[in-house]
């Protein structure tokens, strides 16, 4: 059976780890990815099923990179979800979005949000 593959961009260690091993023993395949930089370093590699962005990056923003994303014929398709601690849900939303999440989030819900997408 093949994994589906899950890219997510989150600056805060602790968050991050807390979504690998939540989305690992979900058997997903998880690339991880600390800030704008390393993202665009993994898009070179190979394309996810699903995109896990926060808002708030030391180089950079999830709503830039959403909009990035959304304005390739190559990533345009592939489902999104934004999150942030802020806020910032109708602005998740118009970069093209398909889910905001609320930080700190709720681990089921999270859990659901990605299958939903996936």
């Amino acid at each position: 059976m093949q994994h589906k593959k899950i890219t997510v961009v989150e600056d805060d260690q602790h968050i991050r780890d807390i979504i690998d091993i939540l989305l690992t023993s979900e058997s997903y395949e998880v690339i991880l990815c600390a800030n704008a930089a390393e993202f665009h370093d993994s898009l070179s590699h190979l394309l996810p099923d699903l995109f896990i962005l926060d808002m708030m990056l030391p180089d950079g923003n999830g709503i830039g990179l959403c909009q990035e994303l959304r304005s390739d014929i190559a990533t345009v398709s592939i489902p999104i979800m934004v999150m942030s601690a802020n806020v910032h849900a109708l602005k998740a939303l118009e970069c093209g979005a398909n889910v905001f999440v609320q930080k700190p989030f709720d681990i089921q819900t999270f859990v659901q949000h990605v299958k939903s997408l996936l």
